[in-house]
């Protein structure tokens, strides 16, 4: 952006006033100077940009000093200072400048209109579009279509694609025939893949009488990304004979065109559009939602009272739940006396009774465990701790309000091991249901008017053919406004069926074991349930 600044700072000097007198006795006239303090300061400046341009800085320097000494309070005297320091690499010293004109004249729209070309320099970009957009609300100003321009260019330089189209047709439309903005046009909808409307411009800009090196080569790339090899070659041929010093010549000749403007220009954009959709991905994720399921009854327990002999109750507490959490049944001993034979068999078949439903609950499918969890009051999973033994003074069996503690082996004992569970791992049934996939969305693309798929696969780099293969698509298929093409591979899960295998899936889709497990946070002796979701690619790289 510093040659439109450099292009912005000519000056026309101006000789100064002139009178005449005689001298006194004598018809013979005398010319006397007046000097003009700002037109000697302006002329100073001229020269100073002469030499700036050629590389002097120090004779530039020399003669803004004497520019300053003829009119310190010309606010063109300090721009063009602060763009000798922007120059020489003092952007501190520039910045003052620049804020000295502006407090001589505010409203100064040359002075605005470089502070924000030196504003985008050093990555200010919001200051500099507001001095871009003051200066182009004054009335006065005759350089719009270049404030315009610079616009556009410092939008590129902060990945503001959004209104770089904008910016380059309001310079168009001050100035129709401005070379610079309508080349840098028809570079925007090249970088865009929208060559028919690069052509368009490029046309445009020729039917002027308008060539350059600059926009040869643009057609070059544009003739070439529409498969005319032809007119691609000849335009190819005609810079290197043209413009054979030229840095788009030397490209050519190199093979190097992916480092051109235009190329680069188009990876800038393609980078922000990747990063746009990876956004709009992300805030597009749904939030884990609470499953809410209808709370089941708990089987019916049998109430007892009075089954032992005459002086013996059982009594049984509603238990409360809570949610992953195992519960424990305690069962007090209230006395200690002797007890009958046939009394402690008559309170096994109790106990038993009880046992049966809550054990049932406990072997359950892995569905029922999952809706256990995740209900607030539920069947409970306990193991009965101890039964005393039944004695003939008045016995109480009490189920007490549970205690809970997470991730432990459930036991269940009835005396000197009368009755012996199983252990179940309330950690392990929970994992086995509850395990956690990263939910990934396959990026996509919802055709507008005008595109098709080989300016998609240019747009966001992926080969026509991945692109096709992507889609379920043939290069003859025809993709209408609102498909929606999918850009990148959307096969990223295997559902689980029965006998499936973490081995058979990897050998499957030949998948290292190492990184399947890793994509899944798994372990390698995991038992897999069907209906479950295995992802099938790295969740760090999928989008990119």
């Amino acid at each position: 952006m510093r040659h439109l600044l450099f292009y912005s700072l000519i000056l026309l000097s101006v000789s100064g006033c002139v009178t005449q007198n005689v001298y006194e006795g004598s018809k013979k006239s005398v010319v006397n100077k007046k000097v003009d303090n700002s037109q000697a300061a302006r002329t100073r400046i001229s020269l100073a940009l002469k030499y700036l341009s050629m590389g002097d800085s120090s004779q530039a320097k020399f003669n803004l000093e004497k520019a300053y000494q003829f009119s310190p309070k010309l606010p063109e005297v300090h721009y063009t200072t602060a763009y000798y320091y922007q120059s020489v690499g003092e952007p501190g010293k520039a910045k003052k400048s620049y804020k000295t004109a502006l407090a001589l004249a505010p409203n100064d729209a040359n002075t605005l209109n470089n502070y924000g070309v030196f504003l985008c320099d050093i990555g200010e970009y919001d200051n500099a579009i507001d001095n871009f957009l003051r200066a182009i609300e004054i009335p006065s100003y005759l350089r719009v279509a270049e404030s315009y321009e610079n616009l556009a260019l410092c939008a590129i330089e902060s990945d503001d694609f959004d209104n770089v189209e904008g910016y380059l047709k309001s310079s168009v439309k001050h100035s129709p025939m401005r070379g610079s903005s309508l080349i840098n046009l028809a570079a925007f909808y090249y970088a865009k893949s929208d060559l028919h409307k690069a052509q368009g411009i490029l046309k445009r800009y020729e039917s002027a009488g308008r060539i350059s090196s600059r926009s040869l080569l643009l057609s070059y790339l544009i003739e070439s990304s529409m498969g005319h090899i032809e007119t691609a070659s000849n335009l190819a041929k005609t810079i290197e004979q043209t413009y054979t010093t030229s840095s788009e010549a030397r490209i050519l000749r190199q093979n190097k065109t992916a480092s051109s403007e235009f190329e680069r220009l188009k990876d800038q954009y393609r980078k922000s559009e990747l990063r746009k959709l990876q956004k709009d991905i992300l805030s597009r994720k749904e939030k884990p939602k609470i499953k809410i399921i209808k709370k089941k009854k708990a089987p019916k327990v049998p109430k007892v009272a009075q089954v032992i002999n005459k002086n013996t109750e059982l009594v049984i507490q509603k238990p409360k739940v809570d949610v992953l959490k195992s519960e424990k049944l305690n069962v007090e001993e209230t006395s200690k006396t002797e007890k009958s034979v046939d009394s402690e068999n008559e309170a096994t078949q109790v106990i038993n009774k009880i046992q049966e439903p809550i054990v049932e609950v406990l072997k359950a499918e892995e569905s029922t465990v999952e809706e256990i969890l995740m209900t607030e009051t539920d069947v409970p999973k306990v193991s009965l701790n101890k039964v005393a033994p039944v004695i003939n003074k008045k016995t109480e069996l009490v189920i007490q309000e549970p205690k809970v503690e997470a991730s432990k082996t459930e036991k269940t004992s009835v005396s000197e091991g009368v009755i012996e569970s199983k252990s179940l791992m309330i950690e392990q049934a929970y994992s086995s249901v509850k395990r956690d996939v990263t939910q990934i969305e396959t990026p996509f693309h919802i055709v507008k008017n005008g595109e098709n798929l080989f300016n998609l696969s240019v747009k966001y780099n992926v080969k026509l053919k991945t692109l096709l293969a992507w889609n379920n698509l043939t290069e003859n298929d025809q993709v209408f406004r609102g498909t929606k093409i999918f850009l990148n591979n959307p096969n990223v899960y295997h559902q689980v069926t029965g006998g499936d295998t973490l081995f058979s899936i990897s050998l499957k889709y030949n998948i290292l074991m190492k990184k399947l497990l890793e994509w899944n946070a798994l372990k390698e002796n995991t038992n897999l349930t069907p209906n479950h979701k295995i992802l099938l690619v790295d969740p760090k790289t999928y989008i990119l």
